[in-house]
This record gives structure tokens, sequence and C-alpha cells, in this order.
């Protein structure tokens, strides 16, 4: 029999089983290059194939859609002061030596008191010598110029030059001044 009389319906039928037997074939191939491959091959291919597997999520019925119940009216005031509030949130990082690739390193999160404070919601450790405390926001990034530790919090002050781009971090940031507030109890003057 020649391929030349073959019908549309056949050829298609034989292009399907080309197609089969083409796709087993590179299957089995793969499968045997990468037993073969050394494993600085195989690991980042297996990782690739583990990470692109699709988990499937079944779909909201009915019955799950009862079990929802809709929010209270706390709690949606709550979530309104929340969103309110969002601009207001600040993160304290460690500025990091884009030169080594260190990254900046967030250390706390808080919220602005005023225009050139911030207040962190717990005791964050003085800077040591020669590292760098920045305020990133929606206003950007600012440089904090003294930390305030009170008991249970940190009172930062920001400084009102911002970080430049065209000079070192040496010419552009100030040491901070550490100011550790004295409890009453140990201080003399304050002792009747």
């Amino acid at each position: 029999m020649d391929v030349k009389e073959l019908n549309k319906s056949q050829l298609i039928l034989l292009a399907i089983l080309l197609s089969f037997i083409t796709s087993i074939a590179t299957g089995i191939t793969t499968v045997t290059l990468l037993e073969k491959a050394p494993q600085s091959v195989t690991v980042p291919i297996n990782r690739i194939v583990l990470e692109t597997v699709e988990k499937i999520v079944p779909a909201e019925t009915l019955e799950n859609r009862e079990n929802i119940k809709a929010l209270s009216k706390e709690q949606k005031q709550l979530l309104e002061d929340l969103k309110a509030i969002k601009p207001l949130t600040v993160s304290l990082y460690l500025k990091g030596d884009k030169a080594k690739s260190i990254n900046d390193k967030i250390l706390a999160t808080g919220l602005f008191l005023g225009n050139e404070k911030v207040v962190i919601a717990s005791v964050v450790p003085l800077p040591s010598e020669g590292q760098v405390y920045i305020i990133k926001s929606v206003l950007g990034e600012q440089i904090v110029s003294k930390v305030t530790l009170e008991k249970d919090f940190t009172i930062i002050e920001l400084s009102k030059v911002k970080p430049s781009v065209t000079t070192t971090e040496k010419e552009e940031v100030k040491p901070i001044e550490e100011t550790p507030k004295e409890n009453p109890s140990t201080n003399p003057a304050t002792i009747q």
C-alpha cells in the first residue's frame, strides 16, 4: 500500500499514530538520559518539575458558601481602621551594603508619631559602630538620626536629610544619638 493511496481520514490517523510514537520515544529517551546524567544536572531539573506541579483545589460549593459568615459591624470597623492606618505604617531596616551584595535587613515595624518621629512597638537594639538604620514607608527611605529606648517600645527620630544616591553612606549619614531612658527608681535625682 502506498501513502498516496490513503484518504484524508487515514492520513489524519497516521499523523496521530506518528506523533504518539514520537512522544513515547521522547519520554523514554529523556528518562534514560536523566538516569545517566550527573547530579548537578538532575537536581535543578527535578526541582523545576516538582515546583511546577499544580495542586487541584476543589471549587467552592454552595455548602461551603453557607458556612462563611458575614463580617460583624465591629469587624468591618476594624478592617476600615486598619485600611486607614496603612499609610502610617513604617518598617525599620538595618542598611545593607550594595557593593558587597548585602540586602537591607528588617528589624521591626511601627507607626509615624508626628512628622519626624516613629514609634516601634518593641525594643530595638541600638546600632553598633558603622551600622545605619533607615525607615521605609510610603514616603520612601529616611535615615534614623536618634534612637530612644523606653521600657516596652522604641522612639526613633528621623533625619531631615533624605538618603542620596550620588554620595557614599559615610558622607550622608551622621552617627545615631543613643538615649536610653533611665529608670526613675535608679536615678538618684528622682528618688525622694
